[in-house]
């Protein structure tokens, strides 16, 4: 039984201020669920709709042997949970975990600077996961990256990375790290950087990129080489295409075994369709020099 004054906190989750009190933010949607329970901890309580409880007994399973309480509700009270337009019947209560310390040690960071739009943030997030970046620092002015839509564009990514948020980037520059920030007008290409430090890749604002203050911050712009048509890429599209080329980067310098291995995970990658062909091609050709074969 859910209590009317619970039902309120939990409400307020899908507001910013509601999950800065409460320290816990909302996923949606049976997938979703089952990924945050198997890969992390933070799942707290999950609402079930009565109408979906005997279509999801694997998920009941896995609150009784996690611990984790189930409640159920009628449909409505879904509804004024939900924030979609047809709800799933599934909502998960999940604890925002802040990172202790700033990991200044780790190779790869990935700097989001005013990143507002929560699709654009949450793409940004699953694409670092998937290329093994777990650091994300954010500007002030950044979408809250517990953001509901943020979280659902995310796809799990939050169990995976560690989100550092109103981080000044001079914290990173005073710790040695070579600040690489993307730039439509770059005179720089990612494949002319050297990889003997620590690297932070920067990303702008989609609107407005980097101001001036910030730009004199970063020790290289670059750009991505156009062979087409097209005013700019979207900044989502852009740096996953960036954080790929970082990833092969790393590549040409693993022994060749591990390389072909590690296309395994590559060949399936979910980030999405208008960079992978821009990905996997990078990825065929890294292979090919390697092996002195043809893809």
């Amino acid at each position: 039984m859910l209590s009317a004054k619970r039902l309120k906190k939990i409400q307020l989750l899908k507001t910013k201020k509601g999950r800065l009190k409460e320290k816990l933010f909302l996923i949606e949607g049976k997938r979703s669920i089952e990924n945050y329970i198997f890969q992390s901890n933070i799942v707290k309580d999950i609402v079930i709709s009565d109408t979906e409880i005997k279509y999801n007994k694997p998920i009941i399973d896995l609150c009784i042997q996690k611990k984790i309480e189930l409640i159920t509700v009628p449909n409505k009270i879904i509804s004024k949970l939900s924030d979609t337009k047809t709800p799933s019947g599934l909502i998960g209560i999940c604890k925002i975990i802040t990172p202790e310390k700033i990991d200044l040690n780790a190779k790869r960071w990935l700097y989001l600077h005013k990143i507002k739009d929560p699709g654009n943030m949450g793409t940004l997030l699953r694409t670092a996961a998937w290329f093994n970046i777990k650091n994300i620092a954010l500007s002030v002015d950044s979408a809250d990256p517990f953001n509901n839509k943020v979280v659902r564009s995310a796809m799990g990514a939050h169990t995976y990375i560690n989100i550092y948020q109103k981080i000044d980037v001079v914290t990173f520059i005073k710790k040695g790290y070579l600040l690489i920030g993307a730039d439509q007008n770059g005179k720089s290409q990612l494949e002319d950087t050297e990889y003997t430090k620590k690297i932070m890749l920067c990303l702008g604002s989609e609107a407005e990129g980097f101001d001036k203050s910030f730009k004199n911050n970063l020790d290289r712009l670059i750009s991505i080489k156009k062979i087409g048509q097209g005013e700019s890429l979207n900044v989502a599209i852009a740096g996953s295409i960036l954080m790929n080329e970082i990833s092969i980067k790393l590549l040409k310098n693993l022994p060749l075994p591990y390389a072909i291995s590690t296309i395994g995970y590559f060949v399936s990658i979910p980030v999405f369709c208008d960079a992978a062909f821009v990905i996997l091609s990078n990825i065929n050709k890294t292979l090919a020099k390697k092996t002195k074969t043809s893809f």
